[in-house]
């Protein structure tokens, strides 16, 4: 990348991570405040009943990449009359997707609500009222999916963080606002948050159309670039499907040899491994566009070096954070949770190493889906995460321990890092050696070493405030010194330091 595109990298990767970590602490508030005001029974309603519009919508997932994809190669390629194109295509394909998600609801998704799900006679009308919202909700979510592309193709990251952060805040008031609610607050918050999203949408789709011409709504009907999106996003659905069945046949599995207790346990794991990976996820979203913009203009050298870059930098950004949450689990989710489920703290470093696999990955996703030739892609690495379910479910017959369920899923995700590296090597001629060197030698390096010191304070310390406070300010400093000195090459060092300077000389300026 030049300096100009590292300059943005890093100043997009900022601004998300302020917003998300900001969010990620207004999460944690709100999420048990909601808990407490509405109590158990409406809690559990308010998810089950999100959960069954949530499963109409796997198709839009697949799109959503898509519409990413396409905006940002047109982008690359500074086509911003093809951009237009594609940009009412994406609006009429999602405005389609939305009629068929409320038919969906309000046909078989009503009939599952009314029918199968397990809720108490008297909350029936709240659920369905709420049941409602949420569908108002997604058809609102699809409908703004190509001017969230557009945002991200255009790489206006702050846009996201200023929003996001009046969004968190606004969410926390409404949470303040429904504690002194006085009637049913189960309707008031579904409804409450659709009109604050509302908002929010029009705010975003407002900024677009002022910011870039090239989102004007002209509505053509374009053949061809249906036909490309929808190829694209049918092979792309394989992936997410396959995905989908992974996540859900391990809960499946966790629920039939562990009970209720190991779903527990995993859903604690997981909102855990999601704050961590929220903190980190800021750089891969500012990245994402420059890898793709790198492909198109058929500068494979400069893609993989930037593949390499960013899959490195993804890691450590990662285990910085997961590390101290990984040795100090058991008084983090005693700080946090009034009851802990048995195994959690097992589970979520198990969880957490899987995510620092998928991490490790993502950037290579991303280069292979700017080609467009995902077929093969798809089917191989799509294909190798249905073998998870029947080789966990065999071992976990013959006798091993709840674990091994997940433990295979993070095998096989770093199986799948692996079958990437291969399709980019025939795709996007990456050197296997360079990958080797710059991305997989340094990664175990810092890892390995980094692990020393504070397992050496893990077990010589009692647990208590103490030791996370110096487990943490430790294994920090210590992955950060490693990072910069083995993980880091001359030039990446390089950049940091004249990043640094710079940034001290300016606030001297301001100061003199």
């Amino acid at each position: 990348m030049s300096v100009e595109e590292n300059k943005r990298v890093v100043k997009n990767t900022i601004f998300l991570y302020i917003r998300t970590f900001v969010s990620m602490l207004i999460s944690l508030y709100t999420s048990r405040k909601i808990l407490e005001v509405l109590g158990v029974s409406d809690f559990g309603i308010l998810n089950v009943v999100g959960g069954v519009i949530s499963m109409l919508t796997f198709l839009n997932g697949s799109m959503s990449v898509a519409t990413q994809r396409f905006l940002t190669v047109e982008l690359g390629r500074k086509d911003k009359g093809n951009y237009n194109r594609i940009f009412n295509m994406a609006v009429l394909i999602h405005l389609g997707l939305a009629a068929l998600v409320l038919i969906a609801a309000e046909t078989v998704g009503l009939w599952f609500v009314n029918t199968y799900l397990n809720i108490p006679a008297g909350r029936m009308f709240a659920a369905n009222w709420v049941y409602q919202a949420s569908v108002l909700s997604t058809i609102l979510g699809i409908l703004q999916t190509p001017y969230h592309a557009s945002i991200v193709s255009h790489e206006h990251m702050h846009i996201y963080a200023y929003v996001g952060l009046g969004e968190s805040f606004g969410k926390l008031f409404l949470v303040l606002l429904l504690v002194v609610y006085p009637y049913d607050r189960l309707i008031f918050w579904g409804f409450i948050l659709f009109v604050f999203q509302f908002l929010i949408a029009m705010i975003y789709r407002v900024y677009c159309i002022r910011q870039f011409p090239e989102c004007k709504l002209h509505l053509n009907w374009d053949c061809s670039i249906f036909s490309s999106m929808l190829r694209f996003t049918g092979w792309n659905m394989f992936g997410t499907i396959a995905w989908l069945l992974k996540d859900q046949g391990v809960n499946i599995l966790m629920n039939m040899f562990g009970g209720p207790v190991a779903n527990a346990a995993r859903g604690v794991s997981v909102q855990i491994s999601g704050a961590v990976q929220g903190l980190t996820s800021g750089f891969q979203s500012a990245v994402n566009p420059q890898l793709t913009k790198r492909y198109v203009v058929n500068d494979s050298e400069a893609t993989c070096r930037l593949l390499c870059e960013s899959s490195k930098i993804s890691y450590f950004l990662l285990f910085i954070v997961a590390l101290p949450v990984m040795m100090e689990a058991d008084f983090i989710l005693k700080l946090w949770l009034v009851e802990v489920p048995p195994m959690a703290s097992l589970f979520t470093r198990i969880i957490l190493i899987e995510s620092l696999f998928s991490t490790l990955g993502a950037p290579m996703v991303t280069s292979l889906m700017a080609t467009g030739n995902i077929k093969w892609y798809q089917i191989v690495v799509g294909s190798s995460l249905l073998f998870i379910i029947p080789i966990a479910y065999i071992l976990l017959k013959v006798g091993f321990p709840i674990e091994t369920a997940l433990i295979v899923s993070a095998l096989f995700i770093l199986l799948g890092d692996g079958l990437r590296v291969v399709f980019c090597k025939k795709q996007l001629d990456l050197s296997l050696r360079l990958f080797g060197i710059k991305v997989i030698l340094p990664v175990i390096s810092v890892t390995i070493l980094s692990v020393i010191l504070p397992l050496f304070i893990h077990y010589h310390l009692s647990e208590g405030w103490g030791r996370l406070i110096l487990s943490t300010v430790v294994s920090c400093l210590v992955v950060s010194a490693l990072i910069y000195t083995i993980g880091l090459n001359a030039i990446e060092r390089n950049f940091i330091m004249t990043g640094f300077i710079s940034r001290v000389k300016r606030i001297f300026y301001h100061i003199h």
